[in-house]
């Protein structure tokens, strides 16, 4: 268990540090830094929300996914910026990837894209932004290789056409992402 918790506190830190790294070295853009902070602030309530409800059960966890993700979401998005979640194994249907996220999706799965995110540009002046959601392993309680039954039923009632699950710790599960 104290494993566990080191790796969790591990990918934590390593996320903390490239996004602020990247601030520091390659800031050249003030939508692009805000979209960032308005990703990181979503990232980390969501994280809060889905840790208390670990607290009581990982049952508990997927019904505040359930219902608070939608309302973080709603809430972080600000200043004409768009937000959510995406991958190619969602729970959710609405977390399907829009065609400007699909290359560099593949690219990020395939090992060819390493940096921190990716900025996709638009033909209308807009961008976009993906920043990869690495699994921890306090996600494997409901996207991991093994779930317990009840957690399976619940993950079912919920999200019938599930696909988000037989992750590993470091898999890259999905994406933050932004358009502004």
């Amino acid at each position: 268990m104290k494993l566990k918790k080191v790796f969790a506190i591990f990918f934590y830190l390593a996320g903390i540090f490239l996004m602020f790294f990247h601030l520091v070295v390659f800031a050249d853009n003030p939508k692009q830094d805000k979209a960032l902070q308005v990703i990181k602030k979503f990232g980390t309530n969501l994280k809060q929300e889905l840790q208390a409800g670990l607290k009581k059960s990982p049952v508990e966890a997927i019904k505040i996914c359930h219902l608070k993700a939608p309302e973080l979401t709603q809430a972080a998005t600000e200043d004409g910026i768009q937000i959510g979640r995406v991958s190619f194994k969602y729970r959710n249907p609405q977390n399907k990837p829009k065609p400007w996220m699909l290359n560099e999706m593949k690219a990020y799965h395939a090992g060819r894209i390493k940096t921190p995110f990716a900025i996709v540009k638009f033909q209308n002046r807009k961008e976009g932004l993906l920043k990869p959601i690495r699994t921890e392993p306090l996600c494997l309680n409901c996207h991991g290789p093994e779930i317990k039954p009840e957690v399976k039923m619940e993950i079912q009632r919920l999200y019938p056409k599930d696909t988000a699950t037989g992750f590993k710790v470091g898999d890259i599960r999905g994406f933050f992402w932004a358009e502004y």
